[in-house]
Formats: C-alpha cells, sequence, structure tokens
C-alpha cells in the first residue's frame, strides 16, 4: 500500500513555494512489549525537496504466521494547469503463533506557499479511513481574518475517522485562493493491534485533484459563459459566501458581473 501526497500548481500563477517540513514515522513490533520477539521503527524528518521529490517509510516483522507492518510515503508535484493532493498510509497486525502483534503509523508534514495573485480552484476530493486511522488535508490562509485576532478559516478542511467501520466521503467544491501566504496540512494515522477484531488493518487514503479556472467561472467547469451569468443573477444581492461572489464582498453585484464579463470565454 502507498502513502502519497502530490501537490501540483501553475508556476506563472504566482502560487509558489516556500518551505516545507514534517515527519513520517511506522512501528511495527510482535511478542512481550518488555521483550519483544521483532520491533522494528523509524521516523524520518521531512524537508522541502523531500515532499517534492518524494519520501518513503517502511518497517515489517515477521514470524511464522504473526506479522505486523507499517508504511508510509510522501510526495509533492507541480503540474500546469493545477494542484492534485493524493494521501494513503497505514499497516496490519495479523497474529498467529505470537501473541501482541501491532503497527501504527503517523505522519504530519506542513507546506507554506505564496499567491501572489487571486486564484480560484475546481476540486474534485475524497477521503477514506478504515480501521482505526485518521486523515487530515487543510489549506489556510496565514494571517487573522480582516486583522483581526481571528485566524482566517480553511479553505480546504477534508477530514475522515474510523473505528471498524470504513468511512468515505468526496465532493466536489469551487474555491477562492486569495493573494498571500498559505499553509498546507497533512496528518494521517492508523493503528493495528492483533488481538482487536476488526482493527488487525488500518489504512487511510485520500485523493484532491484541483484545477485553476478563471476567476470569473463561477461554476467552476473551465468556461465563462451564460451558465455563470444565471447563477449570478440567482444569487445577486447579499450572498456571503456565494460561488458568484467573485470579489469575497458578502455580496454578489455588478462588481461581480463586469468581472465575469471581462473574462467571457
Amino acid at each position: 500500500m502507498l502513502f502519497a501526497l502530490a501537490i501540483k500548481m501553475t508556476l506563472g500563477s504566482g502560487l509558489s513555494v516556500l518551505s516545507g517540513d514534517g515527519s513520517i514515522y511506522v512501528f511495527a513490533t510482535m511478542g512481550p512489549w518488555s521483550d519483544p520477539v521483532c520491533r522494528e521503527y523509524e521516523t524520518l524528518i521531512i524537508e522541502t525537496g523531500d515532499l517534492l521529490n518524494g519520501i518513503q517509510n517502511h518497517v515489517m516483522c515477521l514470524q511464522g504466521d504473526s506479522s505486523a507492518q507499517a508504511q508510509a510515503e510522501a510526495r509533492v508535484e507541480f503540474r500546469p494547469d493545477g494542484f492534485s493532493a493524493m494521501v494513503d498510509g497505514g499497516g496490519d497486525a495479523i497474529e498467529g503463533e505470537v501473541d501482541g502483534v501491532f503497527s501504527r503509523h503517523d505522519i504530519y508534514a506542513t507546506m507554506e506557499l505564496a499567491a501572489e495573485e487571486d486564484l480560484r480552484i475546481r476540486l474534485d476530493w475524497s477521503v477514506l479511513a478504515t480501521g482505526l486511522s485518521s486523515v487530515q488535508i487543510e489549506l489556510q490562509r496565514l494571517g487573522d481574518l480582516d486583522g483581526d485576532v481571528n485566524p482566517s478559516p480553511p479553505t480546504i478542511s477534508n477530514s475522515a475517522s474510523s473505528y471498524i467501520e470504513p468511512v468515505f466521503i468526496e465532493g466536489q467544491d469551487v474555491l477562492p485562493i486569495s493573494q498571500g501566504r498559505w499553509r498546507l496540512r497533512l496528518l494521517t494515522t492508523h493503528q493495528a493491534m492483533g488481538t482487536k477484531p476488526g482493527f488487525q488493518e488500518g489504512l487511510t487514503n485520500s485523493l484532491h485533484e484541483a484545477t485553476y479556472v478563471s476567476v470569473g467561472d463561477v461554476d467552476g467547469n473551465g468556461v465563462v459563459d451564460v451558465q455563470d451569468v444565471l447563477i449570478l443573477l440567482d444569487q445577486f444581492g447579499a450572498c456571503d459566501g456565494c460561488l458568484a461572489d467573485l470579489d469575497r464582498s458578502g455580496q454578489v453585484d455588478v462588481t461581480d458581473l463586469l468581472q465575469l464579463l471581462a473574462e467571457w470565454d
């Protein structure tokens, strides 16, 4: 099983990578905790280049018909038309002739980004967690909201946590990326226990596919056309958070219409 993170961004869009860091931890053990038959673990420190080039980690214990393993991989990648985020991680704990089988992985990674201009993305995403695991992907603008002490809310915040029963969520969003500094944050973990029914395996998976579109592309379908005008007219007036509020003023008005028409395909 793979754990991968990919972020693909347009170099000419004004969005650039400032820094990245984090860590990957994998752990597998079997036998008594104080005197294990096997115990393997490793922590890798993540730097910007690791996220860009790809970094992975895997450990395994195997004794007869008993096994424990955990694996994780992280990667950041750019492309001209948008960005993607994919995340997978997990492991298993199979108890046979050896008791006390357990595995775990943890990933914490962040990347700071700079948007030199206002952007707009169409985001298709899904998150999955099984066993005892959780995963979260978050993109948040750094700095206080309107100069106040309240942090800006995350623009992207998708997560799943499971307790035996799988949790799968998917959706599509059209989102603004305003000029400024941003932080991409990724968290994922699992614990697998051979003695716990339903917890012998845990995994996380997330796929986020974002495509840059024109700021005037209200519905994010890749073209600015009459359908965008109809949505704008339907949302005309006070409408905080509406798709047609292109300048994010809390109101859909003539300014938004003029911006849409200026980008007409």
